[in-house]
């Protein structure tokens, strides 16, 4: 589907960019990016003005936005003065996608070493379940920005710790601990204080974690219920964090107990 599509990595970036910008903002607070420069300008060439964008605007080329516009990535028009406005299109966003899932644009460098630890075949023996929601929500992630869906992402990643912490304790065994699978926090605490063989500066740390754990786990409540409580509007930012982090604390646990 996308084998005729040819970019060079600036234009791939800046298509990351873009379709990153748009889902930052509310569905219905939704509006066309703008490209507002003369053409005979010294390059960078024109402002880039969207309110998802960093500081609400960047400098680009416009040829590269030319050239997206071309591969049918954004669909661009021109008002009366000669300024650019288009947004992201239904191609633009299954290719973003695209590249996200099947590697052809990397994540930040941080972002794609927990994510292949996450899907590593260690990983996945070890938490076979907590793996299988997470995956589902990173899947999901990547292809959507719906309200709903970003409500789903929530509710994956909370299954993801729920099962991640029932692995741990089906493996541990502690003497002590509470049988409510939901209660992760007092669960991952038991498991913790079961393994002994800390020195005092980790179990600093491991004290740290579980704070940690419980800050993930009212982010991933936050994320399922819609941000209800707060009376906000969830945005894909919203849900590209609780993805992040309930990858990034089951990995430090993990590490911690090996």
């Amino acid at each position: 589907m996308f084998d005729n599509i040819l970019l060079e990595p600036e234009q791939t970036d800046l298509l990351v960019l873009l379709v990153e910008a748009s889902r930052s903002v509310p569905r219905e607070q939704r509006q066309k990016f703008i490209a507002a420069g003369p053409m005979a300008c010294a390059p960078p060439n024109h402002r880039l003005i969207h309110p998802g964008l960093p500081d609400g605007e960047i400098r680009l080329y416009i040829g590269d936005l030319e050239i997206l516009d071309r591969e049918g990535l954004i669909a661009m028009s021109y008002d009366s003065r000669g300024t650019a406005l288009f947004d992201v299109t239904p191609l633009g966003y299954r290719f973003y996608e695209h590249l996200k899932q099947e590697g052809g644009e990397p994540l930040q460098r941080i972002q794609s070493d927990i994510r292949d630890y996450v899907n590593a075949s260690s990983f996945v023996a070890k938490y076979d379940r907590a793996h299988k929601k997470w995956a589902d929500a990173e899947a999901m992630l990547w292809s959507t920005d719906s309200p709903y869906q970003l409500s789903t992402v929530g509710h994956l990643c909370r299954e993801a710790m729920q099962e991640f912490a029932t692995a741990l304790v089906n493996k541990f065994r502690p003497s002590v601990v509470n049988s409510n699978k939901a209660s992760t926090v007092d669960r991952i605490k038991a498991v913790l204080k079961e393994k002994k063989n800390f020195g005092s500066r980790e179990k600093q740390f491991l004290d740290a974690l579980v704070a940690y754990w419980g800050a993930v786990s009212d982010l991933v409540q936050r994320q399922e219920h819609g941000a209800q409580k707060e009376g906000g509007n969830l945005v894909w930012e919203d849900g590209r964090r609780v993805v992040f982090q309930t990858a990034m604390i089951m990995l430090e646990i993990d590490h911690a107990l090996s």
